[in-house]
């Protein structure tokens, strides 16, 4: 919520025709110099033109003059806060009230008072006994809906605006409380509507700009954000809470240069504050700049040590250096200071250090804390999922919609999501949403969704366009193939690729597995057959030696891709295997580290030039084994029926679940995991020991080493892999 400054109390009629009552009140003083009512209203004609000392020397006047006046006190009161005085206000005030105990307006600014220090449990003290003795208060009603939503009683501080506004009809700053208790409660039209009318009553109120911005931006709405929070900073160039809300905006949008200026601003502002130093902080982190993010981090700190979001921010950094137990403890604390995001990072720590139930807790605990925080529901839900719990996991996966970093800027239609219900000859689009793995992985679904009534149309990726086409629903006629970025036939529903688990109420022991649901085009298989040699050229023309695919690196700009992805010359020792035809199936940046290793074993570059993952089919339909890291090439091979070995990483996807080896998406395929974080040596090992065992079994079995001349069949992999 953007910090305001609530307006000073002036009397109804002052403001407006402040000249006017001045020279009445003057006249008033030349009578008499000692007028203490117009000496009060001379010191408020001085608050209202921002002339705090002239209303400090009015007011301790009229105490002077009426030492036993609780008006007089309460001026005094407030032209020391005007000043900055906030001792000398309290003592004021506190005079006020031993005057007059029920003094509603010095309980009203000791309310206020106490909520600026970050005492709202008696704020609302101060606020309640304020309306005991005017209840048609409208500051107080404001004031106590202010003390409740910091305490995040959200629903009260509601009821509790609707009571100001009940009193005082569309008063800007209530409208403007009422949409920011409205967005943290996930009602984001609703709090959408508050901001707008708190600007058409007030087209000058900068941090309604702000708060409409951030929510705009929250939403992907990102143009009308930009908007919003660029008329924030050109009503108020002097609020930095405008810049550095528009540095997130450009941070975002990936637009780091605008970012670093909008900082700078912000810096230029108050070099000291320590939400800069946090943002500053979070901008270098998403420039993977851990040094400067640290540096940034040590000035906020040396601040205070004790800033919720900046020990939030240390549990970041310390996180992505992989010290995961230094990273819970410093969760830990700003989650004991009240940071709501704090216990769901926590548990993704956990997640690292191998602690699952620990950190199912933890994320149970965020959303407990923010229930309509998609970021904490979304790693809530992978974490379900990851341990199995597929009843709560998939409805809970919805929340990507709302979490921008999965989805920055949501797709929207205007035909309704299918929830699945009976089709009844419905053309429902199916679209993909995220990588192509997940593409091929969730496209299965197609035929089920057919089996319902309906008749699929499967908007996807170009890499995997052609590649879909090969699925029985669609070469049977019963649905089609549409090309993302295109508009698509016409339709009568839609649903996400990734949300039919959820329609389908998918569990572990009923994921659809119809057996190979992707293939390859027989004709183009024969051709990249021949395109890659049989026989390596330093093996024994008489062998027979396996032919296996292997691809190592996933899409670099994956967030996890540095976790998932290997170099290839960590994986020598393997290549160095005897009897194998390596093949790879690595495509992008990655390939190029094929020449880097040619000089010390032999591998093929089979698929770098591919054009799209139907060639690349065509030649994993040639092969008797593929291993890949968690790219689309594991998702492929698994589609296919063809056997896979998988090599994750300690913390592997969520879709691979923990501590198995095998996987209900994809019976051909094994999961190699770390043993710890790292260790893809480890790994390396292991699958060179597989080959050991292979060629074991294949010395007997006729399959590895066989002669020529032998007329009997080789065993397949997938009945290898199967003994194994």
């Amino acid at each position: 919520m953007a910090t305001q400054k609530r307006p000073i109390q002036v009397p109804q009629g002052l403001t407006g025709r402040l000249t006017e009552v001045a020279l009445d009140y003057q006249r008033m003083l030349k009578a008499n110099p000692r007028h203490p009512e117009a000496l009060v209203g001379m010191s408020l004609v001085a608050l209202a033109s921002r002339q705090s000392e002239a209303a400090v020397l009015m007011a301790s006047a009229a105490v002077v003059a009426a030492p036993r006046m609780s008006m007089a006190w309460v001026a005094l009161g407030q032209a020391h806060k005007a000043a900055g005085q906030i001792d000398e206000a309290q003592k004021a005030y506190g005079q006020a009230i031993r005057l007059d105990g029920m003094n509603e307006l010095a309980r009203l600014a000791l309310g206020e008072l106490r909520l600026t220090a970050g005492r709202p449990e008696e704020a609302i003290a101060e606020f309640e006994l304020a309306l005991r003795r005017k209840p048609a208060l409208v500051a107080a009603h404001l004031g106590l809906g202010n003390a409740l939503a910091v305490m995040s009683r959200f629903e009260e501080a509601l009821e509790r605006y609707t009571q100001t506004l009940a009193l005082r009809p569309r008063l800007p700053e209530a409208e403007f409380a009422a949409g920011f208790v409205l967005a943290r409660l996930g009602r984001l039209k609703e709090a959408e509507t508050r901001y707008r009318r708190a600007l058409v009553e007030r087209p000058d109120f900068a941090a309604a700009w702000i708060n409409l911005g951030s929510l705009l931006r929250e939403q992907g709405r990102e143009v009308y954000a930009e908007a919003a929070l660029l008329r924030a900073v050109e009503l108020r160039p002097d609020l930095v809470s405008g810049w550095i809300n528009l540095a997130m905006l450009d941070r975002e949008r990936n637009r780091p240069s605008k970012a670093e200026a909008h900082l700078k601003k912000a810096s230029a502002l108050n070099p000291d504050q320590i939400e800069t130093h946090i943002a500053w902080c979070q901008f270098c982190a998403s420039q993977r700049d851990l040094p400067g993010a640290w540096e940034w981090l040590r000035k906020a700190l040396a601040r205070d040590p004790g800033q919720p979001e900046a020990l939030n921010m240390k549990g970041i950094l310390l996180h992505k250096e992989g010290r995961f137990a230094e990273a819970v403890t410093a969760f830990e604390q700003a989650e004991a200071l009240g940071h709501r995001a704090a216990p769901s990072n926590r548990g993704n720590a956990l997640l690292d250090m191998g602690r699952m139930n620990e950190a199912l807790r933890a994320h149970e605990t965020a959303v407990k804390l923010d229930p309509t925080h998609p970021g904490a529901q979304y790693n809530l839900a992978l974490t379900q999922l990851r341990l199995g719990d597929w009843e709560h996991g998939w409805p809970a996966y919805e929340s990507r919609w709302r979490f921008r970093e999965v989805h920055r800027i949501p797709r929207v239609f205007r035909q309704p999501r299918w929830q699945g219900e009976s089709l009844e000859g419905r053309r429902i689009l199916l679209h993909a949403e995220q990588g192509l793995g997940d593409t091929i992985q969730f496209c299965r679904y197609a035929t089920l969704v057919a089996a319902r009534g309906g008749y699929p149309i499967l908007q996807v990726q170009p890499p995997v366009e052609r590649l879909l086409r090969s699925l029985p629903v669609v070469r049977s006629g019963f649905a089609e193939v549409a090309l993302m970025g295109a508009k698509p036939p016409e339709f009568d529903l839609e649903c996400p690729l990734m949300s039919l688990p959820v329609a389908f109420e998918t569990a572990a022991d009923s994921v659809p597995w119809p057996g190979a649901y992707l293939a390859a085009d027989p004709e183009l298989a024969f051709e990249r057959r021949k395109q890659t040699p049989f026989v390596r050229p330093d093996l024994d023309p008489d062998q027979r030696p396996l032919r296996v695919g292997l691809a190592w690196a996933g899409n670099p700009r994956y967030k996890a891709d540095r976790e998932r992805s290997i170099a290839l010359e960590t994986l020598l020792p393997l290549l160095r295997t005897l009897g194998v035809n390596w093949i790879s199936l690595q495509k992008g940046p990655a390939a190029e580290q094929i020449a880097a290793v040619s000089k010390k074993v032999f591998m093929w570059d089979g698929s770098c030039n591919d054009q799209d993952l139907a060639e690349t089919a065509a030649l994993v339909a040639t092969l008797d084994l593929v291993i890949t890291t968690d790219t689309s090439i594991a998702h492929l091979a698994g589609a296919m029926a063809k056997p896979v070995w998988i090599l994750l990483p300690h913390l592997g996807d969520w879709r691979w679940m923990q501590e198995v080896e095998t996987t209900p998406w994809y019976p051909t395929a094994r999961l190699l995991r770390q043993s710890s974080p790292g260790d893809w040596a480890g790994v390396v090992e292991r699958l060179i020991g597989e080959f050991a065992v292979i060629k074991c079994i294949d010395e007997t079995s006729g399959w590895y080493g066989q002669p020529k001349s032998r007329s009997r069949r080789p065993e397949s992999a997938l009945d290898l892999s199967a003994r194994l």
